[in-house]
């Protein structure tokens, strides 16, 4: 279904760009779904610029997300979250991709759906569990003891929420690529 011809792409492309002329994309899901690394070749893709939260409230804090949930627990993370959130525009061509709590707060997932257009990438639990122990140290949320347990938990808590997305389009072992013409064809259809 994703392995379509470049001219077949290209028109898609064409009439997402046609349809969402000042729509922004907004990725949510799972920590280690891909959000930030599809993002960009989403953006590149479409023509787009791309934007990741948690990467700009590093830059604006000076700070790695681990250093402010650390220095000022997850409370005040939220809030500092959910002003990024609050300042998307609305009429801006943007690829966006969020952290993997954000859209689990019912005013953030309100305001998302609201100003764009959002796609929950999911993954099942085996899949997220291999990709954030290459990174374990970078996510506050995972500084647990019984890692697989916790992700299992959050999973159940999360997935309900993350199916109040507009679009949702599962992770898979495939290329980066792949996965982006997945996202590209899966809005068309949306649209």
């Amino acid at each position: 279904m994703y392995k379509k011809n470049n001219l077949e792409l290209k028109k898609e492309k064409l009439y997402i760009n046609s349809k969402l002329i000042n729509t922004p994309i907004i990725l949510v899901g799972m920590m280690g779904v891909g959000k930030s690394a599809i993002g960009k070749l989403l953006a590149t893709s479409l023509e787009r610029k791309f934007y990741d939260i948690d990467t700009n409230i590093e830059n604006n804090y000076k700070l790695k997300i681990n250093d402010i949930f650390e220095l000022y627990g997850e409370k005040k993370f939220r809030k500092i979250e959910q002003k990024e959130i609050k300042n998307i525009k609305t009429n801006s061509k943007l690829i966006v991709a969020t952290g993997g709590g954000a859209f689990t707060f019912k005013n953030n997932y309100e305001i998302i759906n609201n100003i764009g257009i959002s796609i929950w990438i999911k993954a099942n639990a085996e899949i997220i569990k291999k990709r954030v122990k290459k990174n374990i140290k970078n996510r506050p949320m995972l500084k647990v003891n019984d890692l697989d347990n916790h992700i299992d938990n959050l999973l159940k808590v999360r997935n309900p929420i993350y199916a109040n997305a507009k679009i949702h389009i599962e992770s898979m072992n495939i290329s980066k690529q792949q996965m982006c013409n997945k996202i590209i064809i899966a809005i068309k259809e949306y649209l």
